[in-house]
């Protein structure tokens, strides 16, 4: 199964790194593609992936998550973990 999610908050290529890694991390993922332009992840899963699971997985690695969602609070800091 494939899943495609836009993801806010990369703006360099040392963020999307940061983001694959922590996808791969998430049970049943079995490939992660991660792209700056646009800013978005492509997921082959053995199943469907909720976006709790991706923002949860995000969070963990810094201040990217996964456009649309409605629990999204914006900060103040526009990089990722790696970008000041």
């Amino acid at each position: 199964m494939k899943q495609q999610v836009a993801i806010k908050g990369m703006s360099c290529g040392g963020c999307t790194q940061t983001v694959e890694k922590a996808l791969k991390q998430i049970e049943g993922v079995k490939m992660v593609t991660v792209s700056l332009a646009p800013p978005q992840a492509v997921i082959q899963t053995d199943h469907v992936i909720s976006n709790a699971q991706l923002q949860s997985a995000l969070a963990k690695v810094g201040n990217y998550r996964v456009a649309g969602n409605v629990t999204d609070n914006e900060s103040k800091k526009s990089g990722g973990s790696c970008c000041g």
